[in-house]
């Protein structure tokens, strides 16, 4: 920076020896001093009570913003992990004094917004209606009621997304990588489940709640147009009661790092893509003079469209993106990389990625791109003080870790100092790409082998759970006999071919939505299926020959792909079907499913696509198909779990479908199902002009 200075300086003075001297535009001017960023002055004071008020006034716009936070370590759950942030919800959900409705209409009629989750609550709405907002805050802080009603729909609700997530890879690889970096011993590496989340009771939040919301642990900011004199007011009106508690002091186990690369896979059998995530933990309070060096450093590699992008994806076309990011933290930080890749080039794209991690150790980063990530840093920062929110979050941060006052408002110079050197002397001092942990969710037996060049290799379940590896047993069935034994189980050949028409219509929600399907199935091969959903019908027809759908947005022909599923799903018993339609079934192994061994078998069509299909390896009875879909967003992954079997015309059929499509699970029942009651011709003839 000083030289930088020093050739500004002699650049004006020549300038002012010479002024009838003509501007030579050829040499590009030194850059001047960063300047100070207009973070605002605040005020912060401690009341009686210990409650620690901050007030920044913003006369800029009619708004206010409040954040309350409790200023708590984080906290270990143990057998009831997701307790903390539960009890948060609940607080929003009914206090003494309002039901969960009523807060939400006095919300809505003041035009604000008002929430909870953990240990915080945060508001905001025009500054005219900072008394109504304060008052809400303080009853959702002071009296909540913790009904149970609301309790028992926030456990339901948990479980569905936890449910859900089981099937999103990048879900499972997050949890695995917090699970092995930190282990279940420590907050950071805690996991919700569905059995964690069903344990949590009302007492339980009570006890959160009665622990840790007392007001000599908590900080209060108030953001926007506001006096100091007014917002003190209303805090000693609405908090000034409070009464002081005492505040544990858990002490977290510490954490040891990886003394060798380690890499973790989650087995997704015939999975399309692999999720990965490279990293480490860091040693990095945010007190530590390396915190600004560090931040450039990852964002010169993966902070954006940078290094690990522009290698991955624009270099060598693996993923649509590739990123990295960096946490400070006053008990351990991390780093991770991450993407997620096709599955024949899982091996490439984690030498890519260490490639990069060991090149920003090894050499100095070019001034042009450190520019560029400087540049991208201070911008970013400077818009996100348009966000009241951003900024009570930012003085928070001040009280909260003991930073120096001017911490936020010395941001750019502190970014702008940033040199070469120190980036190259960070990038040595925090990462160790040869100590790292690669955890990898895909297809096991397509990278598995390839996987173990990296390190010591250890097989997961999707909670992160250590997998004892065991040889399976060996499989001495065909798919062809694995068919054969499922159709005998559930009827036989002779009940299957005495059916010559099916109706099935089953129910279920869809994030609170009804949805309702009827499939006819027409014997030897004819399909149609009607989808009913928010007042709208679609409809998917194959008469043996061509397919179509229709909805309201217009009908079109089925080809590629989505021909093939309806011509694999008509025939009434679709296994037989197979060999005509040209699909390859193949036995891939043994898998468990949901406690149940399995044989897994898989299909694949003409067209390249693939499905999975899982039998009980006691009763042969089908528990899950899993497919892949090729659609504009990438490949989605649909899985179909299958229980309570019922006859109907003497062939079993699963009455229960639990579907998860894209992170969200369903449940569809079969409410009806007539067998051999006739079917309309009329019901697959295509209409004129489609």
């Amino acid at each position: 920076m000083r030289t930088a200075l020093a050739m500004l300086c002699a650049v004006l003075v020549l300038a002012a020896g010479r002024a009838d001297a003509q501007l030579d535009r050829s040499i590009v001017p030194g850059p001047g001093p960063a300047p100070a960023t207009a973070f605002p002055d605040y005020d912060v004071l401690t009341m009686t009570n210990g409650l620690r008020v901050i007030v920044v006034q913003n006369h800029e716009l009619p708004t206010v913003a409040i954040r309350l936070l409790v200023d708590a370590p984080p906290i270990l759950e143990k057998d009831m992990a997701g307790v903390v942030d539960m009890t948060g919800q609940l607080m929003r959900s009914g206090t003494t004094r309002r039901s969960k409705d009523q807060l939400d209409e006095e919300v809505d009629r003041i035009g604000a917004t008002l929430g909870a989750s953990g240990l915080s609550v945060d508001a905001s709405g025009l500054s005219r209606n900072i008394d109504a907002l304060f008052e809400l805050v303080a009853d959702v802080t002071l009296r909540p009621s913790f009904p149970q009603s609301e309790l028992q729909k926030l456990v339901m609700q948990t479980q569905s997304g936890l449910k859900a997530r089981k099937s999103e890879p990048d879900a499972i690889v997050s949890i695995l990588r917090k699970r092995i970096l930190y282990g279940d011993k420590h907050p950071y590496g805690e996991v919700e489940t569905e059995k964690s989340v069903g344990r949590i009771t009302r007492a339980a939040c009570q006890k959160v709640y009665k622990t840790w919301f007392v007001p000599n642990a908590v900080i209060l900011a108030v953001v926007g147009d506001v006096q100091k004199d007014q917002v003190l007011a209303l805090v000693k009106k609405h908090f000034g009661a409070w009464k002081k508690g005492t505040i544990p002091k858990p002490v977290a186990p510490a954490v040891q790092p990886l003394d060798q690369r380690t890499v973790a896979l989650v087995d997704r059998s015939g999975a399309v893509q692999s999720a990965i995530r490279v990293g480490q933990t860091v040693t990095l309070p945010r007190t530590s003079p390396d915190v600004m060096p560090v931040t450039v450093m990852n964002k010169v590699l993966g902070g954006g469209i940078a290094r690990l992008f522009v290698n991955l994806r624009e270099k060598h076309s693996y993923t649509y993106g590739a990123y990295s990011a960096v946490g400070p933290d006053e008990l351990i930080g991390a780093f991770t990389a991450q993407t997620s890749v096709r599955t024949s080039v899982t091996d490439s794209a984690i030498t890519e990625i260490l490639y990069e991690l060991n090149r920003i150790r090894d050499e100095a980063v070019d001034g042009v791109e450190l520019d560029r990530a400087k540049n991208g840093l201070s911008g970013a920062f400077v818009q996100s003080l348009e966000q009241a929110t951003n900024v009570a979050g930012y003085a928070i941060d001040i009280e909260r870790y003991n930073l120096p006052k001017d911490h936020f408002r010395t941001y750019l110079q502190r970014v702008a100092a940033v040199t070469p050197a120190d980036v190259q002397r960070v990038a040595r001092q925090y990462l160790a790409p040869d100590k790292m942990l690669v955890a990898v969710v895909g297809s096991g037996k397509d990278v598995k082998e390839k996987l173990a060049a990296f390190g010591p290799l250890r097989l997961y379940d999707e909670e992160g759970n250590r997998v004892a590896e065991k040889a399976s047993a060996p499989v001495t069935l065909t798919a062809e006999q694995i068919f054969a034994k499922f159709i005998e189980r559930t009827g036989g050949a002779a009940k299957y071919a005495a059916i010559k028409d099916r109706t099935i219509e089953v129910s279920g929600k869809i994030q609170e939505m009804d949805m309702k399907i009827r499939t006819v199935q027409r014997s030897p091969a004819s399909l149609y299926q009607e989808v009913a959903m928010m007042g709208m019908v679609q409809k998917q027809v194959y008469n043996g020959t061509a397919g179509w759908t229709s909805s309201p947005m217009g009908s079109k022909d089925l080809t590629g792909e989505d021909l093939e599923d309806v011509q694999k799903e008509a025939p009434i018993e679709s296994y037989g079907a197979l060999a005509a339609l040209g699909i390859k079934a193949e036995v891939t192994g043994r898998k468990e499913v949901k406690g149940k061994e399995c044989y897994e078998v898989t299909l694949t069509t003409k067209s390249g696509s693939v499905s999975r299909h899982y039998f009980d390896v006691k009763d042969f009875l089908k528990v899950r198909e899993a497919s892949v879909k090729n659609t504009p967003r990438g490949p989605v992954e649909q899985v179909t779990d299958m229980s309570d079997y019922k006859p109907f015309g003497g062939v079993l059929i699963p009455t229960r479908n639990e579907q998860t499509v894209m992170g969200t699970t369903f449940v569809l029942t079969v409410d009806k199902c007539t067998v051999n009651g006739g079917v309309a011709d009329s019901l697959f003839v295509k209409p004129a002009g489609k």
